[in-house]
């Protein structure tokens, strides 16, 4: 299980790096940028391809390690990326891949704690950086880009078929509320971590537990004790 944790997490952090490195450019492409609803490219396509299989891999992993929430999570986020193919937000995908903005730093501080650096000045500069990122990525670009998302299907109403509103606006709520929900656990074992005379549990390895998360996510990012 130990060798299958470091796996889980090296793809979990190459892949956030990847995909957000690829979903700039979309962000920026005059085609998608004046189309946020109904705009496609090839390169789009490709994009959320990568992404809609990495998410097929996380539902796996969250299966095999059995936590409901992140079951939520990765199917929400599959579904909603299984959905830009109709084609249907290409664009925002690209901007809610962003969330895994906070990932490399969650496996960090992950690593930190396998290799005895727990509560040592690494771990607490990335913690700090994890909470920033975190904060900014997912809680204010989420939900402001979540805004300006239903903002553009309440003008092109029309053209969306009612099932599609409701399925969207639920998965946005859900992934919102699952974000501010882990943020809220993250800061609180941050703050157990470094404060003084503070406790937190210790797993068998030794480490403890911010960010145990299996996964990315979401992507994720979010604390758990294994």
């Amino acid at each position: 299980m130990r060798q299958m944790d470091w796996g889980i997490r090296f793809a979990s952090f190459v892949n956030a790096i990847i995909v957000c490195a690829m979903a700039v450019p979309i962000l920026f492409d005059p085609a998608m940028y004046n189309d946020k609803l109904f705009g496609y490219t090839q390169y789009a396509g490709d994009v959320n391809a990568v992404i809609l299989g990495f998410f097929l891999w996380d539902i796996y992993v969250c299966f095999t390690m059995g936590d409901p929430g992140f079951i939520v999570h990765g199917v929400s986020a599959f579904t909603v990326y299984l959905i830009t193919f109709r084609p249907f937000i290409q664009y925002y995908g690209s901007v809610f891949i962003m969330y895994e903005l906070s990932t490399p730093f969650l496996n960090i501080h992950w690593v930190c704690d396998k290799l005895g650096m727990t509560g040592g000045t690494l771990q607490l500069v990335n913690g700090i950086i994890l909470l920033i990122v975190f904060f900014l990525a997912r809680i204010v670009f989420g939900l402001y880009s979540s805004f300006w998302l239903f903002v553009e299907m309440y003008h092109q109403y029309e053209k969306i078929p009612l099932y599609l509103v409701i399925m969207i606006s639920v998965i946005n709520a859900i992934l919102n509320s699952l974000n501010i929900f882990w943020f809220y656990k993250m800061i609180d074992s941050v703050r157990r971590r470094f404060q003084p005379g503070g406790r937190y549990e210790k797993t068998e390895s030794g480490s403890s537990g911010i960010a145990s998360r299996p996964v990315t996510h979401l992507q994720k990012g979010e604390p758990k004790d294994e």
